[in-house]
Parts: structure tokens; C-alpha cells; sequence
């Protein structure tokens, strides 16, 4: 058995070798595979914003086209006095509707919800929605001023009051559940 006093041994061997510590390494692993993850739940979350963007758009869209050519039955929650008449040359049909919509307070609630962008509890709020929120007040905002289709614009309030719906808690959002409440 030889003595350890009988090995040569660079003196150098300290200053040029590499001590890894096996805990640091697992920590950056984990800290990387947990990056990762949180970059791909965003993306997920993201696309399925878009994607509900998209589809309300083209929901919208829809309607608007197929009212255009006269092949629109839309139903709601508050269907008063609907009659439905085939296409029947016999058929008379008279309907008096008293109910309208009234652009000018859906009008006013809409912009008093777009106030609420403006405090940073609206982000903290809803989050990645915020956008998704954001345009389709902007967009509602316009068809109203245009005095578009009631049925579409109580749609788009539908869909916002929903996204509201889904964040519970929130004092903005019982705010906008509140406003929403008034109109629909």
C-alpha cells in the first residue's frame, strides 16, 4: 500500500479544476423546466384568447351578413312577441313591437366601462383578457354610435358580461356586472 506523501500531484490541479456542486445544477434544471412551463401555460392561454376573440368576431360578422340577405331569426333572452312565418304566399302577418333598444344608455354604460381601463386593478383583475375585454367594448362602442343591429350589439354585452361573470371576487367586475345588469 503506497503513502498518499508518495503521489505527485500537479500543484496546479486546485486553480484549474471545475467543482460542481450537483444541487445548483438540479435547481437550474428545475428553474428552466418551470420557465418553460409558465411560457407554454401563457401561449395556451393566449391562443385560446384569440380564438374567443376570433369567434365573437366572426359570430358577429355572421349575423351582420345573413341579416343583410334576410335570413336572420335571433332568439334571445328577452324574446318578446315572436312569430315566425314560413315562407307561404297565403300568409299575412302583422306584429307590433314596443319594445326598443336604447342606444343612448347602452351608449353611456359602455363608456362608463371603458373608464375602468384606466385603473391598474383592471389588469390585475382580468388579466390576459384585458385586451380581449378592451376591443370588444371599442367595437361595441362603435356599432352603438352607428346604431347597428340591437340583437348583435346585446350579443357583444352578453359576451362581456360573461368575462366579467368568470372573474369572481373582483370589485371592477361587479362594477361592469352591475352596468351590464342595467342595460340587459
Amino acid at each position: 500500500m503506497a503513502d498518499f506523501k508518495d503521489l505527485k500531484l500537479d500543484q496546479n490541479i486546485l486553480s484549474t479544476a471545475n467543482f460542481v456542486n450537483p444541487m445548483n445544477n438540479l435547481a437550474t434544471q428545475m428553474r428552466r423546466d418551470q420557465e418553460a412551463s409558465i411560457r407554454a401555460i401563457q401561449e395556451s392561454r393566449q391562443e385560446k384568447e384569440q380564438e374567443e376573440l376570433r369567434r365573437h368576431n366572426e359570430l358577429i360578422e355572421t349575423l351582420k351578413e345573413a341579416g343583410k340577405n334576410g335570413a336572420t331569426i335571433v332568439v334571445g333572452d328577452h324574446a318578446n312577441g315572436v312569430q315566425i312565418l314560413q315562407n307561404s304566399d297565403s300568409a299575412n302577418q302583422t306584429m307590433t313591437n314596443l319594445q326598443t333598444f336604447n342606444y343612448e344608455k347602452t351608449l353611456d354604460v359602455l363608456e362608463e366601462i371603458k373608464e375602468y381601463f384606466q385603473y391598474p386593478k383592471f389588469e390585475e383583475t382580468f388579466g390576459s383578457q384585458s385586451e380581449i375585454i378592451q376591443q370588444i367594448v371599442y367595437q361595441t362602442i362603435d356599432a352603438v354610435e352607428k346604431k347597428e343591429d340591437p340583437n348583435l350589439i346585446t350579443k357583444s354585452l352578453k359576451i362581456l358580461k360573461d368575462l366579467a361573470i368568470g372573474t369572481s371576487g373582483s370589485l371592477i367586475a361587479t362594477g361592469i356586472i352591475g352596468l351590464l345588469n342595467s342595460i340587459m
